[in-house]
Order: structure tokens, then sequence, then C-alpha cells
């Protein structure tokens, strides 16, 4: 029986072909139809249909040229099954350089969507239906938020066997467990049964290069775990899962110095950043509530009375062990790119 043609966005996809097509989500308020770009990759081969999106945060560009080099390089005659590759979910943010939509409305917090609801909810359910419900796999890429660094990590949904399976295959060091919020991409794909993750990376507003050498090889980990491609993903002989989760914030507004960084392990009671008015004198002192690993930190200096500074997992198990392992594998002490 004969590999059935892809349809996306009304535009049928024969097999061993890569077509780029344009999905309408919106129009302008000068009646002007939006879209946004895909790039749809279909095998030779029967094989799963694989979605990988980026800047649902329109100012989350790692990710973009994560799609990029995945959709315009790889080997389609090596593919088995199909890619739909979307370099940019939130049109209105990315070419605005912002993290929302118009009004301010966050995209992923909208999914699965709404036909007749809110313009945040009615693009999201374009999306949904149109790219979420025909695949079999999502891959959904993302950088911290403005003014933070993320180290580069998976987040999923690890009680979801197909989803811990993709997530263990990407090959962070860090993986952390989580059904995401209300409303994220990889919350409502996981609610319809598609296993889906989210990869978190990075800065802002810019293209980092070990960040998309990561990304693209994590990609590519999963295609190869999924039989998609030939050959074995690189698996990461130190893996581990965290389920804990906070942010450490300030009490006191000023100029804040951090002396830690993504990936550092920590102690309980760490001192990892001093707080000082303008007059250089310190007003306050921060420290980790338990012993984890550093997730995420701000990288702007200046800082208001609750302001989240520090993003840190806790340990499931003791750090001298976790350090141990990280040695004997790597040489080093904490977690890099």
């Amino acid at each position: 029986m004969p590999i059935q043609n892809v349809e996306i966005a009304g535009t049928a996809v024969p097999h061993g072909e890569r077509k780029h097509l344009r999905l309408r989500v919106s129009t302008s308020f000068a009646a002007n139809p939006t879209h946004i770009p895909i790039t749809v990759l279909h095998g030779k081969k029967k094989g799963p249909v694989v979605l990988i999106t980026a800047a649902i945060h329109g100012d989350e560009l790692n990710g973009i040229e994560i799609v990029r080099l995945i959709s315009h390089n790889l080997d389609i005659t090596n593919l088995s099954g199909t890619l739909i590759c979307v370099p940019v979910v939130n049109i209105y943010g990315f070419q605005n350089l912002t993290r929302y939509l118009p009004e301010g409305r966050d995209l992923n917090r909208s999914f699965p969507g709404n036909p007749e609801g809110w313009a945040q909810d009615r693009y999201a359910h374009i999306i949904f239906n149109e790219l979420v419900l025909k695949s079999d796999y999502i891959i959904d890429l993302h950088t911290a938020s403005e003014g933070r660094v993320n180290l580069p990590h998976v987040r999923a949904d690890m009680s979801h066997a197909e989803t811990a399976q993709i997530a263990r295959a990407f090959g962070t060091t860090v993986i952390l467990n989580s059904i995401g919020y209300e409303g994220t991409l990889r919350r409502a794909a996981v609610q319809a049964d598609i296993p889906a993750i989210s990869f978190e990376a990075g800065e802002t507003r810019k293209f980092e290069k070990k960040i998309t050498e990561k990304g693209v090889e994590g990609v590519l980990n999963i295609l190869k775990e999924l039989k998609m491609l030939p050959g074995k993903p690189l698996y990461n002989p130190v893996q581990f899962v965290v389920n804990e989760i906070t942010w450490i914030r300030v009490d006191r507004g000023g100029i804040l110095s951090i002396n830690t960084r993504p990936g550092k392990i920590v102690k309980k009671n760490q001192e990892i950043a001093t707080n000082t008015n303008p007059f250089g004198i310190e007003v306050e002192r921060i420290h980790t509530p338990f012993t984890g690993v550093i997730l995420g930190i701000a990288n702007t200096p200046t800082v208001n009375p609750g302001q989240g500074v520090c993003h840190i997992s806790k340990l499931e198990e003791p750090r001298k062990v976790l350090q141990k392992r990280l040695f004997d594998y790597f040489g080093i002490k904490r977690i890099v790119f």
C-alpha cells in the first residue's frame, strides 16, 4: 500500500518531498491575512509524524535557528515518517521581538484554544487542530524569559510513558518532571495523549551557537530513537530527573551581584548573591533553600522586592554522589551545555 500524502495548511505534500508552506492563523486590523511559515519533510518510508515548534514566545530565538538547521539540512532520503517544522509560531511576537501576542496575551497559556474565544484562543485553536492533532510526537523549543538565562534542560510529564521516552532520548543531563502550566502546548498535547516535551535553554533575542548545537543534537537523537533516522541516539551517561523547583527571590530592591551560574551544584544555605543599594552598601545576602542544581538565573543586576533571581531544582540524590558521577564521566563537578 503506497504512503499517503500529508496535508498541512490545505496543501498535500507527497512522500519524498520537502515543501515550504504558510498557515493562515489570523487577520490584521487592515483585513490582511496573517500567516506562519512551515516546512514539511515527508519521508519516502512510513514512520511517525513529529512536530517541532519554536518561538511560541516571539522573542525566544534559539529555537528558530534549531528548527531552521533541521528543516534545511536534514537529508530527506534517510527520513522515515514526517517532520512538521514551525520556526515561528507566534508571528506577532517575533515581528516585534516580544514574548506576547497583541494585548499582552501569552499564546503558551491558551492551548488547546477555542474557535469562538479571545484572539489568543482562536490562534491556539488553529495551531492545535492544524498541527498538533496531526502529529504523533511534539518537540517545543524555548529559552528563558527576558532578563534570565536557562541551563539547557528538558521539561516533560514523566508519568506519560512515551513522553518520558523522548525526554530521555533528547539527551540533556537534567529533566524537569512537570505537567506544565495550564494552557501550555505540551500540557494540552499530553492531555490529548500526544507525547510532548519542551527544551529550555539560553537567553532571549539571540542565537547562541552552543545552545543551537545542543538543540539540533537533541532533535536528531529523538528522530533516531523513533527509528525515523538511521543510527543510534547519543545517550547521556549522566542523566537525572528533578521534581521540586523554586524561585529564590529578593526581599529588598537594589543592585545584585550573583556568584553562581546555571549548571552549578550548590548546597543548602550556600550564599549565591549579594544585594546592595546605589551607595554600594549591602542590604541583603541571598542563600539557597536546599541542596540542588541551578537551572536559571537573572542576568540583569537591578532587582525589585520579590523578584526571582535564581531558579533552583532540588537534588533527589546526595550532592557528593552526583558530583562524583559527573566527575567520573566528564571530569567536572558541574553540569555543562
